[in-house]
């Protein structure tokens, strides 16, 4: 039997890195043998977030097992200006780590606010990975694919405009006695 992979003829671009070496993340070894029956994914292992091997990224896999809850917040919100961009998209993350409602209600008003997708998972929850993968990775292509069409849409309001002057110019060549 063949693999169907969720996005056909695209290879992902997945890196990982570990925030707390001191921990082995079981949770992220699980979610790249997930990904690699979902999608046709290159892991690229980070030694840290300012990696040149960071860019570009389709996702950001990030162990925090271990990670003080209480300075989670502080540390996440330092995360965001270090996360890898694609013309300037930042790459969603899946940050393992266990972390209470409550430090995590204290990022969501920074979360809504920000430009970057994250969600924090706890390393026993890894069976929820595949679809919280799948949907990062689609909203990253969708921010590009805007990305694109913005582009192409001033690229064509140029034209237009070049167009227009042309066109102007014409006409009033025209119009001389």
């Amino acid at each position: 039997m063949t693999t169907q992979f969720l996005f056909p003829g695209r290879r992902m671009r997945v890196c990982s890195w570990n925030a707390t070496p001191g921990f082995i993340s079981a949770a992220s070894a699980a979610l790249d043998q997930q990904l690699r029956q979902l999608v046709q994914v290159e892991m690229v292992s980070l030694k840290s977030l300012d990696d040149s091997a960071a860019s570009p990224c389709d996702l950001l896999i990030i162990s925090a097992e271990g990670m003080d809850e209480e300075q989670f917040p502080i540390w996440v919100k330092s995360l965001s200006a270090r996360i890898p961009r694609t013309h300037g998209i930042p790459a969603p993350a899946l940050i393992f780590g266990v972390v209470g409602a409550t430090i995590q209600r204290e990022l969501l008003r920074w979360a809504v606010e920000g430009n970057w997708y994250f969600d924090i998972v706890d390393p026993e929850h890894v069976t929820s990975l595949p679809v919280r993968a799948a949907n990062f990775l689609r909203i990253h292509d969708h921010l590009h694919e805007v990305r694109r069409m913005s582009e192409t849409s001033r690229a064509l309001d140029l034209k237009v405009q070049e167009m227009q002057t042309q066109l102007e110019g014409i006409l009033k060549g025209s119009k001389a006695p």
